[in-house]
């Protein structure tokens, strides 16, 4: 390489543009000075948009994975630009359209010659990439059109394959259903399309959400179904909890407005002698009576519950 290349900034800015991660820089009082292509791309904020905001606040808004606002020390940024110490990290950034984005990175103090924090630099990358819009996945041309995750009947059919692996192996599962709330009352206010991005939004944040292991697909109209391989309903009840604060923290912008999600979830476990029909009435008495929390359904003899208003 020509030594030419190390004596103009301007390639060294290049550089950072090019490389396949999210790059931004902020200075000591917190400001975006530098946002790369890929920070565009994971979190939907243009760089002319992101510069000069708070980029520990609103701009990504970072939580941890009980819906949590990272701030603080609790912030790997802040605690950076604070302490002058590297973080590596993960947690949940808000992406631009309103779902959360699961990203990993790490952060890296600026220092002046006497050591001082002048700023930090963040890199960052989705902390797992969905596979189930792959060409190479059975799940192939079997997508919801609306949010792009599985469709009902590729879900129920998912489910049926569950229950039938589950009498095979006599190890039980877990599924989660979320439904989002007040859709009805908005479809008949604003119109039928304005519904799409609450549910565009929900299903990014679950899928973000959930391991990739995981399945997800849609279920009803306004609804969601996931199904986990584990038969605790302690890790049931976690990823209830887990799943309905992360839907539930964003806000949806429909023509200059914003307008809070609602949801709630339900979640019970399938075991051995269950059939599809006592699996998915069970979750029904939750889904009547939660109002905007995340309950669990008894099955099987075994109930067991958790609220949260």
């Amino acid at each position: 390489m020509s030594a030419t290349f190390f004596d103009h900034p301007e390639l060294y800015r290049s550089v950072l543009e090019s490389l396949p991660l999210g790059i931004y820089i902020l200075d000591r009082q917190r400001r975006v000075r530098f946002w790369n292509q890929g920070a565009e791309h994971l979190t939907g904020h243009l760089a002319h948009e992101a510069m000069g905001q708070d980029g520990t606040g609103h701009l990504v808004q970072p939580c941890d994975s009980k819906g949590r606002v990272l701030s603080g020390d609790d912030c790997p940024v802040t605690a950076t630009l604070t302490h002058g110490h590297d973080q590596q990290f993960e947690a949940f950034y808000l992406h631009k359209n309103g779902h959360r984005i699961a990203v990993r990175g790490r952060t890296r103090a600026i220092l002046e010659h006497n050591d001082a924090v002048v700023g930090a630099i963040v890199a960052f990358e989705e902390a797992f990439v969905s596979r189930e819009d792959s060409p190479e996945t059975p799940m192939y041309g079997c997508l919801d059109p609306t949010t792009g995750v599985p469709s009902h009947r590729l879900t129920r059919a998912m489910l049926t394959e569950c229950m039938a692996d589950m009498e095979r192996s006599q190890q039980g599962f877990s599924v989660l259903r979320l439904r989002v709330l007040g859709l009805d009352e908005f479809r008949s206010t604003h119109g039928i399309q304005s519904a799409i991005p609450f549910l565009r939004t929900a299903a990014h944040t679950l899928r973000q959400s959930l391991d990739p292991e995981n399945f997800l697909g849609r279920w009803g109209e306004d609804e969601f179904m996931a199904v986990l391989p584990s038969a605790s309903p302690v890790l049931a009840s976690a990823a209830a909890e887990m799943v309905w604060s992360l839907v539930t923290n964003p806000e949806i912008s429909w023509w200059g407005d914003r307008f809070p999600v609602k949801a709630v979830v339900s979640y019970t476990v399938a075991w051995p002698g269950d059939s599809l029909e006592k699996l998915l009435n069970s979750l029904e008495p939750a889904h009547a009576a939660a109002q905007g929390r995340a309950v669990g359904a008894g099955n099987n003899g075994a109930h067991s519950e958790h609220t949260r208003g």
